[in-house]
């Protein structure tokens, strides 16, 4: 699945789309981890760049690969927990949900992804 997003918008309705696509795919539990993941990157996205990204969800067996793409080439930072910040938990809590994550440069700005283990219910793979 892959879905284009603009600066300043919600991660609602991608998380909406994202939860449509995956519900024949993985275990309620698993579902709920990828919200989070699509939740924080989305934001991060709409909330500390310019321009616009690009959602990317991919399912393998045991596996689902959430890629959050945009154009800025500044590669996010986790942020020590801060009793006087409101934010900045979004990495700790991708982190904690998710078998793996990351950062790279691209051409045009940077890919930011996740790995989630999920129980596998099919075996066959969903772009």
């Amino acid at each position: 699945m892959r879905l284009a997003f603009n600066h300043g918008d919600p991660a609602g309705p991608l998380r909406h789309s994202t939860q449509t696509a995956l519900a024949p795919w993985v275990i309620p539990d698993d579902l709920d981890d990828a919200m989070v993941v699509v939740s924080e990157l989305v934001q991060n996205v709409t909330q500390h760049t310019a321009g616009g990204g690009e959602l990317v969800v991919t399912v393998e067996p045991g596996a689902v690969i959430i890629e959050v793409r945009d154009y800025s080439p500044v590669l996010p930072k986790v942020q020590p927990p801060d009793a006087q910040r409101l934010g900045g938990r979004g990495l700790l809590l991708v982190a904690g949900v998710t078998r793996a994550w990351g950062a790279a440069p691209t051409a045009q700005g940077k890919v930011v992804w996740a790995r989630l283990a999920t129980a596998d219910i099919r075996s066959d793979s969903v772009t």
